[in-house]
């Protein structure tokens, strides 16, 4: 689990909450006067349809999940990969039979790149040559790398789409408003009244609008564009490591190497192993 990102919507909501519920007491009115159904069909039912049609149906329904790589923590860091590619890079100077046994045991800090690893294990094993591990390596990487800004860019048209839908319905709110204007009120109903109930309930699309703009979908967006980053660094150490395993470097200068992926905090010399 992401702590961050939970702490963030904890921390959001509550604060969001509390003032809401701060306002309230002031004016004597009931928190529930901000749910509104008709207002929340109208942001998140049209930002999902205007977010459909701008893009391929299967990246939309890809979004609900996202929402599970968003909160969920990678559980690794980047010195944990360079000491799984070391051990590797040991293995396979010891011999193609230890270096396939060394794949079999799935290294704990690589599990979501394993299949990069063995794709690139595979082509050592069958003798490609430095130079196409290392394209087609790339471009694996290069395909993710389009496949996740796809995805991070359908979140951030939902942050776009919600505000605008948001003014939508605030619109249509203002026009029954206004034409109700003209037509006589009921008996025993205040007409100025009737009508600040009427302009607050149009404005709560536009609060909704905001709200899940601004809170969730760009949020959302930016984490999505913030992981697909750390990927980036986490592909280029892997690509890097399986190459000098490729041409069987010793374990020791492996290391030194990708040292320079690390933190200055985070890099092992040979003495600390």
């Amino acid at each position: 689990m992401n702590l961050g990102t939970l702490l963030g919507l904890l921390l959001g909501s509550g604060l969001i909450g509390t003032a809401a519920y701060l306002s309230a007491s002031q004016t004597g009115i009931s928190l529930l006067a901000l749910y509104d159904t008709v207002s929340l069909l109208i942001v998140v039912g049209g930002s999902i349809a205007a977010t459909a049609i701008a893009f391929k149906m299967k990246d939309v329904v890809r979004l609900f999940g996202l929402l599970k790589m968003i909160f969920k923590d990678d559980g690794f860091t980047l010195g944990d990969v360079v000491d799984d590619l070391c051990d590797l890079a040991e293995a396979n100077r010891r011999g193609r039979k230890e270096f396939e046994a060394a794949l079999q045991t799935t290294p704990q800090s690589m599990k979501f790149r394993m299949h990069m690893v063995r794709d690139g294990a595979e082509l050592i094993l069958g003798g490609t040559k430095i130079d196409d591990i290392e394209e087609i390596m790339e471009n694996m990487e290069a395909y993710r790398e389009q496949r996740e800004m796809q995805e991070m860019n359908v979140m951030k048209s939902l942050g776009v789409y919600a505000p605008a839908f948001g003014m939508v319905g605030t619109l249509i709110g203002l026009v029954f408003m206004l034409q109700g204007m003209g037509q006589p009120a009921p008996d025993g109903v205040d007409p100025q009244a009737q009508m600040g109930k009427s302009m607050a309930v149009a404005l709560i699309t536009t609060l909704y609008g905001a709200l899940f703009a601004n809170f969730l979908f760009l949020p959302f967006a930016d984490k999505l564009k913030g992981k697909n980053e750390d990927k980036k660094v986490q592909s280029a150490l892997i690509t890097e490591g399986m190459l000098l395993i490729a041409q069987k470097v010793h374990p020791l200068q492996v290391r030194e190497k990708l040292n320079a992926y690390l933190p200055p905090k985070m890099r092992k010399k040979p003495e600390d192993e």
